[in-house]
């Protein structure tokens, strides 16, 4: 009996995620150091980000569930760039997330939400908007002493963007997290080289993200091609 979360899953997307969950759970048993947080945050947030690959109504709520675990970890690490992007503006943004996926179910599947094109003078806004909050935050993050200071303002921002792109349901919120992953995965190594292979699930974690929005953005044109 096939679990009804899996109901419009193909063979590859199922083995792609409990591989995985496998490969960072092998990561954990077998490093020497163990970081507990860090690998329950990458479990989560490799769950959460192929549920919305998928345009699943669920994956905000799992989403928020790994915003709050990854903010920990993040300040643990001074990076106070990434704690204030995902608790101050992703975590208000999946929650709004929620309402609109909620209200725009797929009529022939209402586990699948319905895709949204975004007007050009919309992206206008969008540009010059980040723009002047680049130049914010990074003043911002200078002041609290964050480290890594140029990677932490390009993450916030990246991750601004595809959050604000996957509220409004646009297929380009995955090309905005594909350019946060890059910055995250080279923040992580830096992590990983200072203080020891505990986070190793975090940067593997990222990874997978990688390698998963991309899948993502694929996903997504082709389903808006079928007509969502």
């Amino acid at each position: 009996m096939k679990l009804k979360l899996f109901k419009n899953w193909n063979i590859f997307e199922i083995i792609f995620l409990f591989a995985c969950l496998l490969g960072l759970t092998l990561c954990f048993i077998f490093g020497v150091d163990k970081n507990v947080l860090s690998f329950v945050t990458s479990l989560i947030g490799v769950v959460s980000v192929l549920m919305i690959a998928k345009g699943l109504v669920i994956a905000p709520f799992i989403n928020i569930s790994y915003i709050v675990l990854y903010s920990i970890v993040a300040i643990t690490q001074k990076y106070y760039g990434e704690a204030i992007i995902y608790i101050a503006i992703m975590m208000p943004i999946s929650i709004f997330s929620i309402i609109s996926w909620l209200r725009n179910k797929n009529k022939n599947n209402s586990a699948v939400i319905e895709q949204n094109s975004i007007h050009k003078k919309e992206y206008l806004y969008l540009f010059l908007s980040t723009s002047v909050l680049t130049v914010a935050f990074y003043f911002l993050l200078k002041a609290l002493d964050t480290n890594e200071l140029i990677i932490s303002t390009l993450s916030l921002i990246t991750s601004a963007v595809a959050s604000y792109l996957m509220l409004r349901r646009s297929k380009y919120y995955a090309l905005g997290f594909v350019a946060n992953d890059i910055i995250l995965i080279i923040m992580w190594a830096i992590v990983v080289k200072n203080s020891g292979i505990g986070y190793l699930p975090t940067l593997l974690s990222f990874v997978i993200f990688l390698i998963n929005d991309i899948y993502g953005f694929i996903h997504w044109s082709l389903t808006q091609k079928k007509g969502n």
